[in-house]
């Protein structure tokens, strides 16, 4: 129902759209919509009354805007209460408990009692000395400043439009300087969980209000978060408010905006690729770092390394085999990506993780869990746990589940591993300080970003109740497309950055979509051309694919990568003359490139030129080392030309190598075949046959040299039994 009344807004049959909406809110029992919708209908009725006797009205236009607007906004809440009115659940138990006339506190009320939890932790220092009392006082504090923050987050997540009363409450948290950062970055993430459903004008201007006017990188990049994924899932809606889309285009006036968009785009595009890394890092580079764990110490020099192909080279392969995947692992974490997704997994079970506020929390040692785990002193093994998790590498949940899981380490261990810590004390300071200390200059707003975009994919792939919410992170993110938000990510640099980081992952579609539009910016680019026409390449559309290649020519003539390009694509479109022409243009650069003699033979080949094919083939074959490509390209032109004897030679030069392929068989037996040895033939069909995964895959390969064995004179009849004689 819902669905049908959007369609006929849509299609604005505003008073067909109004009867249905209103038809379905009398069957609820939600007063304030049903009161809402029917002075909607009765002042719809009133407009076109005045329409219908002619009356000119200035007003109409707007009016009627702003009816249709309140109409989409009606049906929006009425869907997203009535989705969770009869279900069971997490959420859905939570939205009817904050929904109950009377059960919650208002923000304003939540407001003062965020802002009573520094006093009273102060307060507290005052009444006792006791150390003991003074901590089973403040962890009371606390405990219950972390169940008005968790009922706040809640009420937010649950709501549907605020009110004026709401709208003045949540503005006086996030102006209240007694209200702590970190509580006010909880309720912007609240804010964004429930943009994320449903379109509130109202939360987006919240958003934008607290991204201008406060500093903190911990706000401003959970407010920019929310901000842009909200106009992405929202820009039908959005685009009805422009008072909204001027203040979000207002944006692109500040040089950090732009900047920080490119960033969260960035990482919202390496998120993408989490779940690749994940298994990776379970495949191969963690299995292949325990597999060389035995044959290195701490201690060992690196002479001593090297030493160690006197013993066995099969030793120091294996550990070049590891610093290979410890520098992939490196050049992974260089570029942003998160690499630790798959450690702390399985380390969210704990009860923490049951409220979902507690996913948005950034790590403090004053939650009171954790309090229980690292109380205050000068323990030097709890200094520098302390000091670990300031580091810049964790997000705030995988902090939340190292101290978690050190809880439940036997006591004995604990203390083997705080008293290690304390005797590395100084070294170990240092290089965290260090860390500590970088993220603190010019790098932290891009790192909170990144902590912040984890903490999200966490909460959206390992919350407990994940499956009630769409997880977000199934979606391509690519904001570039969402319109409201092009004056912020439309500007060449970021159009260019993200293009390019499509191309590098292999987004072929998406990386041509935007180097066309960066084309068109910059006409004059070579480059743009050359990566627009590779995408094309990759995504076999051959004929356009050329054009952007010829672009590229004729800004940056004569280069070998677009003229070698060039010709794969005519090669592709079976256009083998073109394709030869630029092969030889390379080849004028080029002499002595082997893979472009081999490319060549092929074109000549194709076109049955074969004694001119042959004298490039045979040149490759002279000079490479493994010469398997020319050996087969020689055989199969022997073949065509009716030599079988010295296409038998250099198949059995292929057939005696430890690469012999099912398609070296395959044309061995086509020899044979053409000489009428039909025993020879299947025997060697048979062997070609073994090495396919299915006989559907063998039949498939004989029958697309149908056409080269019929050539040869083979009989139609014989080319049908031979796959039911093996």
């Amino acid at each position: 129902m819902h669905k049908d009344i959007i369609q006929l807004l849509d299609q604005r049959r505003v008073k067909e759209a109004l009867t249905q909406l209103n038809a379905l809110i009398a069957e609820t029992d939600y007063w304030k919509l049903k009161s809402e919708a029917e002075n909607l209908q009765t002042t719809y009725n009133y407009m076109l009354q005045y329409a219908a006797q002619g009356m000119e009205d200035p007003e109409q236009g707007k009016l009627y805007r702003q009816i249709v607007r309140k109409a989409y906004e009606l049906t929006d809440q009425l869907e997203f209460l009535g989705k969770y009115r009869k279900v069971y659940g997490q959420f859905a138990d939570k939205m009817r408990q904050m929904h109950q006339p009377g059960q919650h506190r208002s923000y304003q009320e939540l407001c003062q009692c965020l802002e009573d939890f520094s006093e009273d932790i102060r307060l507290s220092q005052l009444a006792t000395k006791d150390d003991k009392q003074l901590f089973e006082k403040q962890q009371e504090i606390r405990k219950k400043h972390e169940k008005n923050l968790d009922e706040l987050f809640d009420r937010i997540w649950t709501s549907t439009f605020w009110s004026e009363e709401e709208i003045s409450g949540v503005r006086q948290i996030s102006e209240s300087l007694l209200v702590e950062t970190n509580d006010l970055a909880v309720v912007v993430s609240a804010v964004t969980l429930n943009l994320l459903q449903l379109f509130d004008p109202a939360k987006f201007q919240f958003l934008l209000t607290v991204y201008r006017q406060r500093t903190e990188s911990l706000i401003t990049q959970r407010a920019l978060t929310g901000i842009l994924l909200a106009a992405y899932y929202h820009e039908e809606r959005l685009s009805m408010y422009p008072e909204l889309t001027a203040a979000l285009s207002m944006l692109s006036e500040l040089p950090q905006a732009i900047e920080q968009v490119n960033k969260l785009q960035t990482l919202l595009l390496l998120s993408r690729e989490t779940e690749k890394i994940e298994k990776k890092m379970r495949e191969e580079i963690i299995p292949q770092m325990l597999k060389t764990q035995h044959l290195i110490n701490p201690d060992m020099k690196i002479e001593d390394i090297e030493d160690l192909e006197e013993f066995n080279p099969e030793w120091k392969k294996s550990l070049d085999m590891a610093n290979e995947k410890i520098r992939e692992l490196g050049e992974l974490q260089m570029e942003g990506a998160d690499t630790y997704m798959g450690t702390f997994a399985q380390l969210k079970t704990f009860p923490f993780f049951q409220q979902a506020a507690h996913w948005f929390y950034p790590f403090s040692t004053q939650i009171s869990e954790v309090a229980s785990i690292l109380p205050s002193g000068n323990d030097k093994g709890n200094n520098l746990i302390r000091h670990l998790l300031e580091l810049p590498m964790f997000c705030n949940s995988d902090r939340y589940s190292f101290c978690f899981t050190f809880m439940t380490i036997p006591q004995v261990q604990q203390n083997i591993v705080t008293s290690q810590l304390a005797e590395q004390d100084l070294h170990l300071n240092e290089s965290i300080e260090q860390l500590v200390n970088e993220n603190r200059k010019g790098e932290k707003t891009d790192i909170t970003a990144k902590l912040y975009l984890q903490d999200l994919y966490r909460f959206f792939k390992l919350w407990p109740f994940r499956k009630e919410q769409h997880d977000i992170f199934t979606d391509d993110l690519a904001l570039w497309k969402c319109k409201p938000l092009a004056p912020l990510n439309h500007t060449t640099e970021n159009l260019s950055d993200t293009a390019n980081q499509l191309f590098s992952k292999g987004y072929w579609q998406e990386a041509a979509d935007l180097f066309r539009d960066l084309g068109e910016k910059t006409p004059d680019n070579p480059e743009v051309m050359q990566k627009l026409g590779f995408s094309l390449l990759k995504l076999k559309k051959y004929p356009r694919a050329a054009q952007a290649f010829q672009q590229a020519d004729l800004l940056k003539p004569d280069h070998v990568w677009t003229l070698r390009h060039l010709a794969q694509c005519y090669k592709h479109m079976h256009d083998y003359p073109k394709a030869l022409e630029y092969f030889e243009k390379v080849k004028e650069i080029q002499p002595d490139n082997l893979n472009l003699l081999l490319q060549i033979g092929q074109c000549l080949a194709t076109q049955r030129m074969y004694d001119q094919a042959l004298t490039y083939f045979f040149k490759v074959e002279y000079l490479d080392k493994t010469p398997v490509n020319a050996r087969r390209a020689i055989g199969w032109c022997y073949f065509m030309t009716g030599k079988y004897e010295e296409a038998l030679r250099f198949y059995q030069k292929l057939l005696q190598t430890d690469d012999a392929q099912a398609s070296d068989w395959l044309n061995a037996g086509h020899v044979y075949l053409a000489q009428k040895n039909i025993p020879k033939a299947l025997e060697h069909y048979r062997q070609a046959e073994s090495m396919c995964e299915t006989h559907e895959k063998f039949v498939n390969l004989f029958q697309a040299d149908k056409e080269a064995l019929t050539e040869r004179q083979v009989q139609e009849e014989t080319l049908c039994i031979i796959p039911d004689l093996l």
